[in-house]
């Protein structure tokens, strides 16, 4: 009897106990596609309970207690959601979850650049974008900059063009920077004189994305962008009042000083911007002269924004950017040049921009876009005793009108481009003034003919005032059988007018003659193939792969060439440039570990009829990876490593390979962050291989830079959010 009364006792204590263990499945969907998402993290807060969605976007979780559980669904690229749910369920049947992609607003993630305000997975043209977080990141570690998370990606190759004031440039699929093509905020600016001078200055804290179209894209903005183009997208307002600072110091004696706010109400919004940044001259090597010039950097970038209906939006912003360097002999730097110490160089730049931008909804599948810069680009060089004073008025307008609909997005309009350049009255230069105006007429139409296949077409008319007419056809195709895996194929043709500024540096002003008449403007074709896959490795481990291939040819290159006179003139270079490349982007990610590798390789050539040379500063081979671990809230961390390999500078001389690592750790607070970051751990630099400057004291003779100068380079960086 007894035996019989224990037994009913421990039957009905389990009973209980399995009666209290509750079963939760989920499935987990794209909100805007219904796409079921593989990899998905669906977890009890404050537990070990948790679950990874599989190949189907479906996961269960079970031995959950009853009462009011809160669970966290987390996916790489999404928001993050928070829902809470009573057990036992009345209804247990799937519990269907919609994410929403980060970095969108009214749950579409468009991309700009291409004017057809898409979702990036559906462009039959491939866009790379750094989002948001990527910028919020980027603040903290290398806030004076662009620069360095530009170079992360394997595709694009940072080459300091000036080794005397230290400017950077973009260099992509191999090609010289004269072919990247620089926007902000869907207008091309950096051209002629202002030219790429300081683009890569600009601090991520102001960026909302940067949308990077690898290859060629000439037909959406006109002439340059033969190798790729950039767009930096500046930040919006957001519901809630936003105020972030950041401060920074690093081991070369750099400081910056960033803060950023913006507020939006019902009708109106604002964002303001403004920033600091001060480096020393610093001399790494010893031998005299500066590897790092002495600058000055100044930006306020206010925006104010207009909610005029639900139909119609306008914006007006204000950038004025000052920027002064000293470079050369230490000595002059830090007193005066005299006749021991001759070699000095003084730069100082005030870039003062006007844009503005107006949209209004026409209809339901039509908009109606108006955009419009006027920007001033005064420059002021004293380099070794010569000196020389210009200033660039450039505009460019335009106007477009969107239609779209389930099948459909087609976009046409007109734009006209002024470049006027003045030199100081009274300049002895050899070189005029001159005035380039552009005249372009676009349009472009996406077309799905099925849900898994869509065609792109577009074309371009330009006419410039001095080299007449350019016409610019494009065409791609986006093949997406399944969720998982799609096909992009994309040509497109381009051009680049001459320019006297884009071949030449400040210390070739003295001599720089104006371009000749008989100068043909740049012509080209590319060539892009883009194939992408992604899945979930053991219903844990998402796994991305895309594989790139490309191929751009270019014809009546010109360069830079020197008479008997002594003389630079500008000319079309006897070869054409041809660059063919592969570039591989693998991701991994589990739970809170994610593993980036990148492997790039370019051929890129010069090839005549009796002449064939490597591209110079371009490294073939490129392999890059990014480690990163992050402790929701708490602490942050990761490493990265680039290789160069089989770089040539010119005539075929080839430079030695390079490692190139960096390590960073972050601690997260309630109201900010601190970051430790270290770039170059390895301490390698160029001058460590040969000398960077011969000649004389009084004469000096300057190497072109083809790897890092500044060495290993520590930086401590605080962030506060009010």
């Amino acid at each position: 009897m007894i035996f019989k009364t224990q037994l009913a006792v421990f039957f009905f204590v389990i009973s209980g106990f399995v009666k209290s263990q509750n079963t939760f499945s989920v499935s987990v969907q794209d909100s805007s596609t219904a796409e079921k998402l593989a990899g998905v993290t669906v977890q009890i807060k404050n537990t070990n309970v948790a679950a990874f969605t599989d190949g189907r976007g479906f996961a269960i979780l079970t031995g959950i207690p009853e009462g009011e559980k809160v669970f966290i669904i987390s996916f790489v690229g999404y928001r993050t959601l928070i829902k809470t749910i009573t057990f036992p369920q009345k209804d247990t049947s799937v519990t269907v979850i919609r994410l929403a992609p980060e970095n969108e607003d009214f749950e579409e993630v468009v991309v700009s650049t291409t004017r057809t305000n898409s979702r990036i997975d559906d462009l039959p043209i491939k866009v790379e974008v750094l989002g948001e977080e990527d910028m919020d990141e980027e603040s903290t570690i290398v806030p004076g900059g662009v620069g360095s998370i530009l170079g992360d990606l394997s595709v694009i190759t940072i080459q300091k063009t000036n080794p005397v004031n230290g400017n950077d440039a973009v260099r992509m699929q191999g090609l010289d920077y004269k072919y990247t093509q620089m926007l902000r905020d869907g207008l091309p600016l950096y051209e002629g004189f202002s030219g790429s001078l300081g683009v890569l200055s600009l601090p991520p804290l102001d960026l909302k994305q940067v949308e990077i179209i690898k290859g060629s894209a000439s037909t959406l903005y006109g002439g340059g962008a033969i190798g790729g183009l950039i767009n930096f997208i500046s930040r919006t307002p957001t519901d809630s009042p936003k105020v972030i600072l950041t401060f920074n110091q690093t081991t070369l004696n750099e400081s910056n000083f960033n803060s950023f706010l913006s507020k939006r109400n019902k009708n109106t919004g604002i964002t303001l911007f403004s920033g600091a940044n001060f480096k020393q001259a610093y001399d790494i090597n010893k031998d005299g002269f500066a590897e790092v010039p002495e600058q000055k950097h100044f930006i306020f970038h206010p925006r104010f924004f207009m909610y005029l209906s639900k139909k119609t939006n306008a914006d007006i912003g204000l950038t004025v950017t000052n920027d002064n360097r000293r470079g050369g002999d230490m000595y002059a730097i830090r007193y005066k040049d005299d006749s021991a110490h001759t070699f000095l160089f003084n730069e100082q730049v005030l870039r003062t921009t006007l844009d503005a931008h107006l949209t209004h909804e026409v209809s339901k599948h039509g908009t109606l876009t108006l955009k419009t810069t006027g920007s001033s680009f005064d420059r002021s060089l004293y380099y070794s005793g010569f000196n020389f004073s210009g200033r660039q008025l450039s505009s460019y307008s335009e106007i477009n009108y969107l239609f779209k609909n389930e099948k459909h997005s087609w976009v046409t309009g007109a734009n006209f481009i002024v470049e006027d350049f003045l030199k100081k009255e009274g300049d002895t230069v050899h070189f005029n003034n001159y005035n380039y105006q552009t005249l372009g007429l676009f349009s472009q139409e996406d077309w799905q003919i099925f849900k898994s296949l869509s065609l792109e077409a577009g074309f371009r008319a330009d006419y410039h005032n001095r080299y007449n007419w350019f016409l610019l056809p494009r065409v791609g195709l986006f093949y997406k059988p399944s969720s998982k895996f799609s096909i992009r194929a994309h040509y497109g043709s381009g051009y680049k007018i001459p320019g006297l500024f884009t071949s030449s540096q400040p210390g070739d002003y003295a001599r720089l003659v104006s371009v000749d008449n008989r100068v043909k403007p740049e012509l080209s074709n590319g060539l892009n193939l883009d194939i992408n896959y992604h899945t979930l490795l053991w219903e844990q481990v998402a796994f991305q792969l895309n594989q790139a291939f490309y191929y751009t040819v270019i014809f009546n290159p010109t360069i830079l060439q020197t008479d008997s006179a002594g003389n630079k003139f500008i000319t079309n270079a006897p070869y054409t440039v041809n660059s063919i490349g592969t570039d591989t982007y693998i991701r991994f990610k589990w739970e809170k570990i994610a593993l980036y590798l990148g492997y790039n390789h370019t051929e890129a050539t010069l090839q005549g009829t009796t002449i064939s040379y490597n591209m110079p500063f371009n490294p073939k081979d490129k392999f890059a990876t990014t480690l990163a671990y992050e402790i929701e809230g708490k602490w942050r961390m990761g490493a990265e490593a680039a290789y160069s390999a089989n770089q040539y500078i010119y005539n075929n001389v080839r430079v030695p390979n390079f490692w190139f690592l960096a390590a960073m750790i972050e601690r997260k607070f309630k109201s900010g962050s601190l970051v430790l970051n270290c770039e170059n751990i390895l301490n390698y630099r160029q001058s460590a291989y040969e000398p960077l400057v011969t000649g004389t004291r009084q004469n000096p003779s300057f190497r072109n830079i083809w790897g890092p100068v500044e060495g290993r380079v520590i930086n401590l960086s605080l962030k506060i959010t009010l």
